[in-house]
């Protein structure tokens, strides 16, 4: 058993004794102790070790994908899906990793598998329709809009608008979407998104205030080409883009 546990821990910072114990309990408990390697690299995980989590990829990430394509095999649901099942293993939003639910029962790698497949019943049953839901959450963006100049400008151009954000949002990197939709869209802190990358929080939120430009920047030269606007509406138009940006994206990203 120490073997085992001495293996899974290789490369984390995670104290053997204290894996060890913590096996034993479970153990003692009614899991397998065949799945003593699996019970101390889910604590390792639980724990917050960031190398811990990268071995849980590498373990586990092609039984996520192959979950979430058997429900859906469109690219972009596969990647949400990985994503959603990553952040609820991993990251402890007020309570403990849902890795910490794991018992030993069976391998890891099969109760990963379930519940990425329960995380991708999920997110197929709480499909949204694109275009349409995106214009009217859009609208409700535009009533709480407080500047007036914004508020008819937004109104104005609503469709436009959306049109030119989802343009480039879809025009990101992999990465710099998905810590968008972390940020935003799943309430995830900096610390939080920090661990899921394995990167230190403030490169987290370099990543996240470059997206940000990046997002801004297209949606505002889309516009303005679009629009054949005059100068001076066009730095309204940048405003506009500004306004709220985080809130848009939030809405189109859900």
């Amino acid at each position: 058993m120490r073997d085992a546990v001495r293996g899974a821990l290789a490369g984390t910072r995670v104290a053997e004794a204290e894996a060890v114990a913590y096996v034993e309990a479970a153990i003692a408990a009614g899991a397998a102790p065949a799945h003593a390697g699996d019970l101390a690299l889910a604590f390792a995980v639980a724990s917050g070790d960031a190398d811990a989590a990268r071995k849980l990829d590498e373990l586990c990430a092609g039984e996520i994908a192959a979950a979430a394509r058997a429900i859906d095999p469109d690219r972009a649901f596969v990647d949400e899906v990985c994503q959603r099942t990553r952040v609820r293993l991993v990251v402890g939003d007020g309570a403990p990793p849902r890795i910490a639910g794991y018992r030993g029962s069976g391998p890891l790698r099969a109760w990963v598998a379930i519940a990425a497949q329960r995380i991708a019943l999920n997110a197929k049953r709480d499909a949204k329709p694109g275009a349409a839901a995106s214009d009217d959450v859009l609208a409700d963006l535009v009533d709480r809009e407080p500047d007036p100049e914004l508020r008819h400008l937004k109104e104005l151009y609503r469709a436009e608008f959306r049109e030119a954000l989802t343009a480039a949002l879809g025009g990101l990197g992999d990465r710099a979407r998905a810590v968008l939709r972390l940020r935003f869209v799943d309430g995830l802190e900096l610390a939080q998104i920090g661990r899921l990358y394995r990167v230190h929080e403030s490169t987290a939120s370099r990543w996240i205030s470059g997206a940000l430009d990046d997002v801004a920047a297209a949606t505002r030269k889309h516009l303005v080409s679009r629009l054949a606007v005059t100068p001076g509406t066009a730095d309204s138009v940048a405003r506009m883009v500004q306004s709220g940006l985080d809130l848009s994206i939030a809405r189109l990203l859900a």
